[in-house]
């Protein structure tokens, strides 16, 4: 799964590039959904048919090789997919809808996901139980990508010429330029931040709250929260900066994870369950703001560069994402080895389980308070975006 994470970081800025390349009537990032569907259906169906009867090394290179094949399908599908918005709008508070559309139905599908985990779990085959459920999502995400596919079939008409391609320096100016470097900041701390919060989760829920299950509940919760309140984030960025709207989100998640972390106890998992209500909705703006910024850098770049990149983009805010996980677990460890923690002992040292408490709720809460600090430095506002978009119609002249 390491090596996995680590190819799904390299892969997404290099898929981003290609599909800004792409010449196709399809348009150029429709075309990886039509004809990415099914190889990244099949690729998730076969990760479950690792044969058990096969030698630990041969099922280790086998499993290594089918994961770098899935998080290969996976970049070549969601980094196009991503790029879809400032291709389907250009309008600064429609871009902001469509990201939230896009993040309630993933909480959707995230809960959805999580019902049918837990019915699956109380099967006794367990083997075929988890590849027939392998087979329903596989087909599942085939359809879905082609329907998404199919639906942007008219956006992507303007979609169909190749991007003048860069010489490769150019890509490493542009992830270092101002505004690109904040994101990619912004965003690989806030991925390290909620990493280690849900990696952190189950021991909390199970070493502090005292009730393991309790964690599925919790996180049932707060993505049912999350994705409920996307809306009103979306109707406050209208009227206020987005950049601020992050600041007191990701302060006040800060602040409430510190509070469950300090109340929560096996005395008191009302407050663990009520902190997690809470937690998703100020987490909410996470899910939405924050991406919705990104594909005004394909206009502003444009306008201040002469350069139109796209896909690349996306590529560098999905990378970044991946690597910022693979710390979040780098971190939780090294926190659960300095308190002393012990897999699997059912009885845990006092430290330990502070230990348990700061994984959930200081570590994270440092993490969404940089990551906002840092945010606070991203300068493309809406006016300026508006006054860039101006001049680059001003520039193309009359459309046909």
């Amino acid at each position: 799964m390491l090596i996995g994470k680590l190819w799904d970081g390299v892969n997404d800025p290099l898929i981003g590039a290609l599909s800004d390349r792409t010449r196709s009537r399809h348009g150029r990032k429709r075309v990886y959904l039509l004809y990415g569907a099914v190889p990244f259906g099949v690729s998730f169906a076969v990760l479950w048919w690792v044969p058990a009867t096969a030698s630990e090394g041969a099922k280790a290179a086998l499993a290594t090789v089918l994961v770098l094949i899935f998080a290969t399908t996976y970049s070549f599908v969601g980094v196009p997919y991503q790029a879809l918005v400032p291709v389907i709008s250009g309008d600064y508070d429609e871009r902001t809808r469509l990201v939230g559309f896009k993040a309630v139905f993933s909480a959707l599908g995230a809960i959805l996901g999580g019902v049918i985990a837990l019915v699956l779990s109380d099967g006794e085959d367990m083997t075929s139980t988890l590849r027939l459920m392998a087979l329903v999502f596989a087909v599942s995400i085939t359809v879905l990508v082609l329907v998404a596919a199919f639906a942007t079939r008219r956006a992507a008409r303007h979609d169909t010429h190749p991007i003048a391609p860069v010489p490769l320096a150019d890509y490493v100016r542009l992830a270092i330029e101002p505004n690109v470097a904040t994101l990619l900041g912004y965003k690989a701390l806030g991925a390290v931040a909620t990493g280690v919060m849900i990696a952190a989760l189950p021991f909390f829920a199970d070493r502090v709250v005292g009730d393991g299950a309790l964690s599925t509940f919790s996180l049932a919760i707060y993505t049912i929260v999350g994705g409920g309140l996307v809306a009103v984030w979306v109707r406050l960025a209208r009227r206020y900066d987005k950049r601020r709207l992050v600041l007191v989100s990701n302060t006040a998640a800060a602040a409430i994870l510190l509070s469950i972390a300090l109340l929560a106890s096996s005395d008191a998992s009302v407050v663990f369950l009520v902190g997690s209500a809470l937690l998703g909705a100020a987490m909410s703006a996470y899910l939405v703001l924050p991406p919705s910024l990104v594909p005004d850098l394909v206009d502003w770049y444009e306008h201040t560069s002469g350069q139109r990149h796209e896909s690349v983009f996306f590529g560098l805010w999905m990378m970044v994402h991946q690597l910022g996980l693979g710390v979040a677990g780098l971190v939780l460890g090294l926190v659960l080895e300095w308190s002393g923690y012990v897999e699997g002992a059912d009885v845990q040292s006092a430290g330990a389980v502070t230990g348990v408490r700061l994984a959930f709720g200081l570590v994270p809460a440092v993490f969404l308070v940089l990551a906002a600090l840092v945010l606070q430095r991203y300068r493309i506002t809406r006016e300026r975006l508006a006054e860039a978009q101006l001049a680059l119609a001003a520039s193309r002249g009359p459309q046909p």
